[in-house]
């Protein structure tokens, strides 16, 4: 009897267990979603809100932490194409900042302490190089205290310190975490969903300004239109909307890494060539002529990629395609204002205050560059002066167009609106050759990813490539910071190692003499 029994008791076992979790589960969940009300409730009712706003993101983050799986640091990549911060959370962090802190308390915890990691292997070459201007920048950081306050600091800048290390750490965790190839194809959707995001934040608050006091709270990347209109009462039919054109560069870059750039021309992708006239229609207007130089550069390296030299078949066509919308603005119907501020520099019939605001723009340029070329860079030439600068240049009544110090300002704060400048600004010298270096070795391999049908991630592949190359080559003439740009590339430039590797064949392993012949052996299936 008694064998009996716990025989019994086994066998009902996992049915007692499971009627137990499906009884107990709903009573915690149900306290758990009380006890938050009563909390809720409380600070609702003292008009407390701001742990309310704390809690908000801070649950958003165990979600991330616990809920989303492999998926996390596809999401947390996506996140780098966000153009707002969070200002709820008082300070300017972005959305990538805050995943990669919890990507990589994440990583420590799960790949780290959890189980052991084997560390890839990386080029020397790109190491020697990453080496080579991150000391420099490093010296410059424990000379300013990192630009904070906490650490003793006389000076401003930090946000760009903790914005290059924390690319720097994305870099480095990003080649190592554990993460389903496949699930990395879903990335570019992913930068896309980001980007068509901001575009809608952008165009209601366009449309509606007075939304803008409801959305900024807790979203800085507002329509500058509406923003306009609020200051000055006018509507304001020629501001730059620089969303649209993010938009546009990502869904061309979509477009170019799932089909050769010869193939859009064929009847079988009518559909890929309608989303390739709409990304170039986004692209024109956002009013930057920047977005326009990232939309060619991104036909440019894919042409290459695909064509090698025949991409110089793609000039013609080009350019017959701007100059035929000059005419069409001089001879036909005048395009939207957003349109020819982003065209103006093709000759035409333009409108007098976009050629004003393009002039201003230049004159702008060369009144920064030449201040900065006189006064700070033959201070030291050879390894820059960092990122820090003096808090009296941070007064914002100084940043706006004829203030007797707006100049300076602009050079001293390390907003020089040039690549090459901006970097020999902060390395010197020094530091942009180990930055070129670094930059020609990355572009010289994302301009050779093929078509490889073996490779899992090949689709991400080929989109990252092109996330690489492409603010490379538009790094040295546009209005960056070496602050804002090496984040996303060092996250995209680990990714694109990690994804690397799995085009490499694996050797074959070598056939002994006791094994029978290829020929002979029984055919087998691997397990999955």
């Amino acid at each position: 009897m008694r064998l009996v029994r716990e025989r019994r008791r086994a066998e009902n076992g996992p049915a007692m267990n499971s009627f137990a979790v499906g009884k107990i589960t709903p009573l915690l969940v149900g306290f758990t979603g009380l006890f938050l009300a009563l909390v809720l409730g409380l600070y609702i009712g003292s008009s407390d809100y701001r742990p309310i706003l704390l809690g908000v993101p801070a649950a958003v983050g165990l979600f991330l932490w616990f809920g989303t799986g492999q998926w996390f640091w596809p999401i947390t990549l996506a996140s780098s194409y966000l153009g707002g911060t969070f200002p709820i959370l008082g300070g300017s962090f972005t959305p990538f900042q805050i995943l990669i802190a919890i990507g990589v308390g994440k990583f420590m915890v799960e790949d780290v302490v959890m189980r052991r990691v084997s560390f890839p292997k990386m080029d020397r070459s790109l190491l020697l190089a990453l080496a080579g201007f991150m000391i420099i920048m490093t010296g410059h950081g424990v000379l300013d205290r990192f630009g904070m306050r906490f650490l003793g600091s006389h000076v401003w800048g930090g946000r760009n310190y903790v914005n290059v290390y924390v690319g720097l750490i994305a870099f480095f965790v990003v080649q190592t975490v554990r993460v389903d190839p496949r699930i990395w194809n879903k990335l570019p959707y992913l930068a896309l969903a980001v980007t068509s995001f901001d575009v809608a934040i952008a165009t209601v608050t366009t449309i509606f300004p007075a939304l803008i006091y409801k959305i900024y709270p807790f979203y800085s990347a507002v329509g500058p239109a509406g923003i306009s209109e609020l200051l000055t009462g006018h509507e304001s039919l020629g501001e730059r909307i620089g969303a649209f054109g993010n938009f546009g560069y990502i869904l061309i870059a979509i477009i170019l890494a799932s089909v050769p750039i010869w193939r859009l021309l064929t009847p079988g992708n009518l559909r890929r060539m309608f989303l390739s006239v709409l990304a170039a229609v986004s692209v024109v207007s956002s009013g930057f002529r920047s977005s326009i130089a990232n939309f060619v550069f991104t036909l440019f390296v894919a042409g290459y990629r695909d064509l090698r030299l025949g991409v110089l078949t793609v000039v013609p066509i080009l350019a017959a395609i701007l100059f035929a919308l000059s005419a069409i603005n001089s001879a036909v119907i005048p395009l939207p204002k957003q349109m020819q501020r982003a065209l103006v520099f093709l000759p035409g019939n333009w409108d007098a205050d976009m050629v004003r605001d393009a002039s201003a723009s230049n004159d702008f340029r060369a009144q920064v560059w030449t201040l900065w070329w006189k006064d700070v860079f033959p201070k030291q030439p050879l390894v820059g002066r960092g990122f820090g600068f003096k808090s009296s240049w941070a007064d914002p009544t100084l940043n706006r167009p004829g203030a007797p110090d707006y100049y300076q300002q602009m050079v001293e704060v390390g907003n020089i609106h040039n690549g090459l400048f901006a970097s020999l600004d902060a390395v010197g010298i020094i530091g942009t050759l180990f930055f070129v270096a670094w930059n020609v070795i990355l572009l010289r391999r994302t301009v050779h990813v093929s078509f490889d049908r073996e490779n899992p991630a090949g689709f991400a592949l080929r989109f990252v490539a092109l996330q690489l190359a492409v603010p490379i080559l538009a790094f040295w003439l546009g209005a960056v910071t070496l602050g804002t740009f090496l984040p996303g590339q060092f996250a995209m430039a680990g990714l694109f190692l990690r994804l690397q590797r799995l085009s490499v064949p694996k050797p074959a392993s070598p056939i002994t003499p006791s094994q029978p012949p290829l020929s002979q052996r029984r055919r087998t299936v691997a397990p999955v």
